[in-house]
């Protein structure tokens, strides 16, 4: 036994950790960095107007860029940990690609400017076809720097985070921001502000709500918040079975009903039917959540069903009564347009704007005309002639899959689309999700589908989100996997 004492510095020391702090307090340290990072980003976005604004993009982009340092310092942690470099690396060579796809664009402009009567103005010069090509190089480097900028920072996610709470904290601060944005709208829309800020910022869009300038940005964004507020509420309900006494359902439930009754009030019927397909899918799955546990208690569903429906009921009906001239409005229009499109048999200027931009992207189908450079190019395929004889001008197409197609074409489409699809394929081979990645990811998806008749990823704010919900999820799955 005093043989034993006599050596117990030189005995290794064997320290067993919970799972996701092995890697000691530096790592831990730089994963609240990286999240800190995101939510930084997020907030600043989300109250300058949604990144809509020139001092807004600006500072997107250079703070955006300290996503590099921070994934460099990711790296050296590892190397001093001999652990190598993060697997999650090698989904990046999509980006990779499209970084050198629109970088050969700008090497290749197709207008330039001339002088024609004393005024300066853009002409189709031409340039290599079977190249990329950019109709404003300049524009694209700047277009490109910002998307890299928010691509990164949300990459971070998933290399330099290992513990799942953090994420959590992350979509925390997701969703308490927009909950804040979501009060501040509605008493402004109530007040009938004449502006953003109560009136403080004019908005070029009449149809604005928060600090968003367009309403179906708005609604884009309140989306994805609010599967960041169900994939909270679900896990706290799951993990308070057993009596939490501070459980945040309560809270998450509240938030949830918020955020939603803030979609009609913001006139944006897309962002309405988006939200209420998320929470008619969480609905049905409380219903089997509370089948499964009723039926294996011998209970019937009579109780929980009547409760639903009053809680629905009263929810409809509040919101109702909160902004009924506001919806009554919009219903109102919505029947008018019906009424025009079946006597018209199409969609209108819409249809008309979906042919021409397609006649665009089908000149350069490869390679399209460079990145950012719709709304200057667009200009010769527009076939549009309003009454009084003025040539209407869209800045975008009013559907991503078909602006992306025109600007970066078949190519830089697919490595878009890759972008994400890389790392999701990653992890969900890897079994299905849990709760929270899966609204995230339901999210994602709604926002994805939405983007074919609608520009919801022209917003900054709403790319933001989007990323930072995917690699959420995508990372908190592998580390849920990781600790199962």
């Amino acid at each position: 036994m005093s043989a034993t004492r006599s050596t117990p510095s030189t005995a290794p020391l064997l320290v067993v950790r919970p799972a996701g702090e092995e890697h000691g307090w530096h790592a831990n340290r730089l994963e609240v960095l990286v999240m800190i990072h995101v939510a930084g980003l997020l907030v600043f976005t989300a109250w300058d107007f949604g990144g809509e604004t020139d001092f807004a993009r600006l500072v997107i982009s250079w703070w955006g860029s300290l996503a590099l340092p921070l994934a460099g310092l990711v790296c050296l942690r590892r190397f001093e940990r001999r652990d190598g470099l993060p697997a999650a690396l090698h989904w990046l060579w999509p980006l990779i690609a499209f970084d050198g796809l629109v970088l050969l664009s700008t090497l290749n402009p197709s207008f330039s400017y001339a002088m024609i009567g004393g005024a300066r103005a853009m002409i189709h010069t031409g340039a290599r076809s079977s190249w990329p090509s950019s109709a404003l190089p300049a524009t694209s480097l700047q277009e490109l720097w910002q998307f890299n900028a928010i691509y990164l920072t949300c990459f971070n996610l998933a290399i330099a985070v290992i513990r799942r709470r953090i994420l959590r904290a992350l979509l925390l601060i997701f969703t308490v921001n927009a909950l804040a944005l979501a009060v501040m709208g509605t008493f402004q829309k109530l007040a009938d502000a004449p502006g953003l800020y109560f009136g403080l910022q004019h908005s070029p869009n009449s149809e604005f709500f928060a600090t968003f300038i367009y309403h179906n940005h708005w609604g884009a964004y309140v989306t994805l918040c609010t599967a960041a507020a169900l994939a909270l509420l679900f896990h706290h309900a799951r993990h308070s079975d057993g009596g939490e006494r501070h459980s945040p359902v309560f809270f998450g439930l509240v938030a949830t009903l918020f955020l939603a009754a803030a979609v009609p009030l913001s006139t944006s019927r897309s962002g309405a039917l988006l939200v209420s397909t998320l929470l008619a899918g969480a609905f049905v799955h409380w219903l089997r959540h509370v089948r499964r546990k009723r039926r294996a208690a011998g209970r019937s569903m009579a109780g929980p069903l009547a409760l639903a429906a009053i809680v629905v009921a009263l929810a409809v009906c509040g919101i109702y009564l909160l902004g009924r001239p506001i919806i009554d409005q919009r219903l109102d229009t919505t029947r008018q347009q019906i009424e025009t499109i079946r006597l018209r048999g199409n969609l209108g200027n819409r249809t008309q704007l979906y042919a021409d931009t397609w006649r665009m992207a089908r000149q350069k189908l490869w390679f399209g005309w460079g990145l950012g450079t719709y709304g200057v190019v667009f200009q010769l395929f527009n076939q549009q002639v309003s009454v009084e004889g003025w040539i209407p001008f869209y800045r975008e197409a009013h559907s991503d899959w078909l602006q992306a197609l025109a600007e970066v074409g078949l190519v830089g489409t697919a490595l878009l689309v890759l972008m994400a699809a890389v790392p999701l394929a990653a992890v969900l081979r890897l079994g299905p999700p849990g709760v929270v990645p899966a609204y995230l990811l339901a999210g994602c998806g709604l926002l994805a589908v939405y983007a074919l008749v609608e520009f919801p990823f022209a917003n900054p704010a709403v790319l933001e989100a989007f990323w930072c919900c995917l690699f959420t999820a995508v990372r908190y799955h592998k580390l849920t996997i990781a600790n199962a």
